[in-house]
């Protein structure tokens, strides 16, 4: 069986900061061959991180097997994949290219919808459109779509749909393929991920699974989610996930109704509860089944959202509390990371998008090529918020 992946506090996580911050300069040495300049682009990279999460320092890590994660849209350490986007990201705050190289920097992550079935019929689904009784893609064509994401020197993968499990066998073959080139991640409501499945995904590679719930309340999550077995079946993902040596994260659609000190609180408790250890807060955005309605958080629901990731993350009272990530915290604050930058979101028919809520097809992978695919993104990025350059 597994190692259950667990939460890393206390004395040891400076001790891994330690290490980390060596693995760092060790990349920035090999590529700027100085010790000075290494130091002084490591510092460019520290000071983006301040901006985006605060001077605070990583107080907490998650731990599976030998390596460590601190972000379930990261790589984990060590590894060569970690290695990989260092490097791009050394290239993105540095020159243009590393001693005269002229090279660009790559992209960081991939969401991808592998298929356009799914059991559920979420109120804020993003797929609405692309849901249907049958796949449009073969496993062929979805192979072919991998294997320009590995040419293309993505490290990061997320899974997606659709809903991915209902795919399950073409999804395994995927996630072995993939692996160990890309740290593989698990987008998924928990439907039917049984503990064979679990086993079954972690043994053809797979990292992590940020699973699917929008409520500490079972009644209101199912009503969201229009099924009443909802809750249950993402609580029992978790417990298979941890059984199998996956990290278990939650995805929580905060929605108006939602966002309350109270509400974020009993959230986190039963996460904690349940041995998660990561949630991902997702703001609602106004397509697939919610167009064309006011979903849009208030300024106050925004701060109470940043708040409280940064009170998980940094309060030694919730030391032991699942480490929390709120993107919207740092979209405001320096802009957005997708649209061609770090990440983009293919769907279920190769098409390619900014992101999962910012829709608009930019060129489809079977037809087009990657990078021209890519710079089309850049010049239109984030509908809502600025793009990171």
């Amino acid at each position: 069986m597994s190692e259950t992946p667990k939460i890393i506090t206390g004395w040891r996580t400076r001790f891994i900061r330690g290490r980390v911050q060596w693995f760092v300069f060790a990349e920035a040495f090999r590529l700027f061959h100085s010790p000075l300049q290494a130091l002084s682009e490591m510092k460019k990279l520290r000071d983006l991180r301040n901006r985006v999460h605060g001077s605070t320092v990583t107080s907490k890590y998650v731990r599976t097997g030998k390596q460590f994660f601190w972000d379930t849209d990261y790589c984990g350490f060590p590894s060569k994949n970690l290695k990989h986007l260092i490097h791009n990201e050394f290239l993105r705050n540095g020159r243009a290219g590393i001693n005269g190289s002229g090279k660009r920097p790559e992209l960081q992550t991939l969401i991808w919808g592998i298929t356009n079935r799914c059991p559920l019929s979420c109120n804020h689904c993003y797929e609405w459109d692309n849901i249907a009784q049958k796949d449009r893609l073969e496993l062929d064509a979805l192979k072919k779509i991998l294997a320009i994401f590995k040419v293309n020197g993505i490290r990061h993968i997320q899974f997606s749909g659709g809903e991915p499990l209902a795919r399950f066998d073409d999804l395994v073959e995927l996630i072995r393929e993939a692996s160990p080139s890309m740290d593989c991640w698990l987008l998924t409501s928990g439907f039917g991920l049984t503990r064979d499945k679990a086993s079954a995904l972690k043994d053809a590679g797979l990292t992590g699974a940020n699973i699917s719930l929008d409520h500490w309340d079972a009644e209101l999550h199912n009503s969201f989610r229009n099924n009443a077995k909802s809750f249950a079946m993402a609580t029992e993902a978790v417990r298979n996930c941890l059984d199998a040596g996956i990290i278990p994260s939650l995805s929580l659609c905060a929605t108006r109704e939602f966002v309350t000190e109270e509400n974020l609180m009993k959230y986190a408790a039963l996460a904690k509860n349940m041995g998660v250890l990561f949630i991902r807060i997702l703001e609602p955005r106004a397509i697939g089944k919610f167009s064309f309605q006011n979903v849009t958080l208030e300024n106050q629901q925004v701060e109470i959202l940043s708040e409280f990731a940064k009170r998980m993350n940094a309060d030694p009272i919730y030391q032991a509390f699942p480490i929390v990530s709120f993107i919207g915290s740092y979209q405001r604050k320096i802009g957005c990371f997708g649209g061609g930058i770090r990440y983009v979101y293919a769907d279920p028919n190769g098409d390619v998008h900014a992101c999962p809520f910012c829709r608009g097809k930019m060129g489809n992978l079977l037809e087009e090529p990657f990078g021209e695919i890519i710079e089309k993104l850049k010049k239109v990025g984030c509908h809502q918020f600025k793009n990171y350059a």
